[in-house]
């Protein structure tokens, strides 16, 4: 008998499954009601494949993400979706469930394809990832039209800087403004869970935050282009901004399996999008349905990176906080270009430079000088480089950052 979570609570047929189970070779060990009740199931019934419906109450692509996580020495829980239609089987695609099967026009006929997809499932080799023997694909037909063609994606560049404050929202506003200026379509994100600055720091006083409604449309398999647009302020031109967490307690609301989505679409929907992120790149959560990840933002943003600003303060201090996170930087961002910004700058830099190289930094050296007076006259009237220091040094390093971060 093959052991199954069965959470399918609206369709008519649910009854007759669970009592006819046993004729196919299958064995229901629960019925769950909703996303919270199937998730509890998956944490004690680690081995049992899932079954599950369009219409079930709290169904998101965490809760999927999560029912995915294999668990310690286990591999990937197979899980199918049973749709009544092509509506049912979008919906359970945009929640992130590619294996997906029409209800069949009885109980019986249901459990026998059922069965049939499970036992081909069952026979799977550890480690080889989950069972990919789908029962249905979109087509032209289901999205309303032709195919639409691909179009390059945009650029992913991340700011991230050691503890204490190296300036990694002063860098990233300048280079989300300098890349806009440049004619791009730009899109700032503040997906710092410890000291969010990003819109304090502009002067902009948000209700709520974009990127916690833009992970709750992504989370639901909502977010489009146009919806993520939408999230997002737009500061001038063709500049817009991602507001951070309101409080940083809301930091369990990101989710990494919805940010994930929320950089995959920032990609189609923007030219290029600055992620600013928090120093800590720690991941000691254990593996499990249940786990949280305070440092999600942080580490999905690194893995989607094209390339990453790390920003160290030009003093003593700055140079000694780089050099022991930049083991766990490197480990993060594997083969992905990192600039080193020298922030904060003031005469040479070869001692700073020679010191870092001593403790196995290596990696492009990008001065920004120091420029108090600019920066104090932004920040005081709640304005960006542009419109408070265009003529500063301070502004036109942030230019030339600007290219590298997009050429490297």
């Amino acid at each position: 008998m093959i052991g199954i979570l069965l959470a399918v609570p609206e369709l008519p047929q649910e009854q007759q499954l669970v009592a006819d189970a046993g004729d196919s070779g299958l064995r229901v060990l629960r019925r769950c009601v909703d996303g919270v009740d199937l998730l509890a199931a998956g944490a004690t019934e680690s081995s049992a494949a899932v079954v599950v419906s369009a219409g079930l109450p709290r169904l998101s692509v965490d809760l999927v993400e999560r029912l995915s996580a294999p668990s310690a020495g286990a591999y990937a829980r197979v899980i199918i979706g049973l749709a009544g239609g092509e509506t049912d089987a979008e919906r359970l695609a945009s929640v992130g469930i590619s294996r997906i099967m029409r209800t069949g026009p009885t109980a019986d006929a249901t459990l026998r394809v059922l069965s049939a997809e499970l036992t081909g499932a069952s026979g799977q080799v550890p480690g080889a990832g989950v069972w990919s023997t789908g029962c249905w694909e979109p087509t032209a037909d289901d999205v309303g039209g032709d195919v639409i063609e691909a179009t390059a994606p945009g650029r992913i560049i991340v700011v991230w800087g050691a503890m204490g404050s190296p300036g990694r929202t002063t860098v990233a506003t300048g280079v989300a403004e300098a890349l806009a200026e440049s004619g791009k379509r730009v899109c700032l994100v503040d997906a710092d869970t410890y000291a969010p600055a990003v819109t304090m720091s502009l002067g902009i006083v948000e209700e709520t935050s974009g990127l916690l409604v833009a992970c709750r449309h992504a989370d639901n398999g909502s977010l489009t282009d146009s919806i993520l647009r939408t999230c997002a302020r737009q500061v001038r031109g063709s500049w817009h901004i991602l507001g951070g967490l309101p409080t940083t307690v809301q930091w369990p609301d990101l989710r990494p399996a919805a940010l994930e989505r929320v950089w995959e679409t920032c990609r189609t929907a923007y030219d290029v999008t600055v992620i600013d992120i928090g120093f800590c790149l720690e991941d000691d959560d254990p593996a499990g349905a249940w786990s949280r990840r305070r440092n999600g933002a942080a580490l999905t943003a690194l893995a989607a990176a094209d390339h990453v600003l790390a920003v160290a303060d030009a003093g003593v201090v700055g140079a000694a906080r780089v050099a022991a996170a930049w083991p766990a930087l490197r480990a993060r961002t594997g083969g992905v270009g990192v600039t080193l910004v020298r922030n904060r700058a003031r005469g040479s830099d070869r001692a700073w430079r020679e010191a870092l190289a001593g403790c196995g930094v290596m990696a492009p050296v990008h001065p920004v000088p120091a420029d108090p007076r600019a920066l104090a006259a932004c920040w005081r009237d709640g304005r960006s480089l542009g419109e408070g220091a265009r003529r500063s040094r301070i502004r036109a390093a942030m230019r030339g950052l600007a290219v590298v971060a997009v050429s490297g």
